[in-house]
């Protein structure tokens, strides 16, 4: 199998109003760390982020099968982008308000988004093989 380069009119074609949307319902996490919800009960660490680390992946994964990204592999790499690039733009937002939101260094930033797009990749992996699966088995 030849692996098929990704040309500007490929990107144009992706489904970014999603993108941003899963990227933006990644959040949900990092929110629910600043209002303190794996401080105690059912969420308390390390339960809670796992947890929420979890539906992510599987909202990501789920996402991409039902709305049959047509490249779900550089999609679900958008996603882990975008999901990066909030969060820190979250960071920052909060810097006035919270004393322990601190500004990672530049190439804190940068890892952050190299790494949260390699999970994304990763997750459109899992997706491109579902969608394969789902249109070798007849499964419309």
């Amino acid at each position: 199998m030849a692996i098929k380069e990704t040309t500007l009119s490929d990107l144009r074609k992706l489904p970014w109003a999603t993108i941003i949307a899963l990227g933006a319902f990644s959040l949900l996490r990092p929110i629910l760390s600043i209002v303190g919800a794996y401080d105690d009960g059912p969420l308390k660490k390390p339960v809670g982020p796992l947890i929420l680390t979890a539906l992510i992946i599987v909202v990501w994964i789920g996402t991409a099968v039902v709305r049959r990204f047509p490249r779900p592999v550089e999609s679900l790499a958008f996603v882990g982008v975008a999901y990066g690039v909030l969060a820190l733009l979250l960071n920052l937002s909060l810097q006035p308000f919270l004393d322990d939101a601190e500004v990672p260094p530049v190439p804190g930033m940068i890892g952050i988004l190299v790494f949260n797009a390699a999970q994304g990749a990763v997750c459109g992996l899992i997706a491109l093989a579902l969608l394969r699966w789902r249109s070798r088995s007849g499964r419309a």
